[in-house]
């Protein structure tokens, strides 16, 4: 039976060593964060906050699936939650709900389309694509509910040609891809896509 995890375990993790793979992480999120808040800097589209918050999730999560395949519910579930504040904030503060109910429903339609392929396959959609099905979504959605459809079909087209350029390389069909990293590039691509 696992043990569970106490006060002081997670002390010990906090307080160990940060490593050089680790400190790589950091500039790449760092660096990310900071290009994120230029791009707004130079073409601002009131959703400077959302961004760089999910930023700063969606850039370890990609490490982390290209290394492990797999992505940690922390970060998933933890940067849904935070964008969700963020949104809940700005509708509170300004009195607009539109971006946070767009939000919501841009969750509701990316992580039901993901689920559904889950379910379908699940060796091939694993359920934390599912589960960053929700930041995405609501990252996306804030922006426009429109650019949820046009980011799956940018993540699906991206995955694919990755996926028949990894069989050719390796010449096996047999490989499987770690298919966040795609979901985030096709999120990034549809929303810049609509802010032209």
């Amino acid at each position: 039976m696992p043990r569970a995890t106490t006060l002081a375990d997670a002390a010990a993790a906090i307080a160990r060593p940060v490593g050089a793979r680790e400190r790589r992480d950091i500039v790449r999120t760092v660096v990310a964060v900071l290009l994120v808040g230029l791009a707004h800097a130079a073409w601002g589209h009131g959703q400077l906050a959302v961004d760089t918050v999910a930023t700063a999730f969606l850039v370890p999560l990609v490490l982390v699936d290209l290394r492990e395949r797999r992505l940690p519910d922390p970060l998933t579930l933890g940067g849904a939650a935070s964008v969700l504040a963020l949104l809940l904030a700005r509708s509170a503060l300004t009195g607009d709900l539109g971006p946070m109910v767009e939000g919501l429903l841009g969750a509701a339609a990316m992580a039901g389309i993901l689920l559904a392929f889950h379910l379908a396959s699940p060796r091939g959609m694993g359920f934390g694509d599912v589960k960053l099905g929700l930041l995405l979504g609501l990252v996306v959605g804030a922006r426009s509910l429109d650019l949820v459809l046009v980011a799956l079909l940018l993540a699906g087209l991206l995955g694919g040609l990755g996926g028949l350029a990894l069989m050719i390389r390796h010449r096996r069909r047999d490989l499987t891809l770690a298919f966040g990293p795609y979901l985030v590039a096709g999120a990034a691509l549809a929303l810049v896509v609509g802010a032209a």
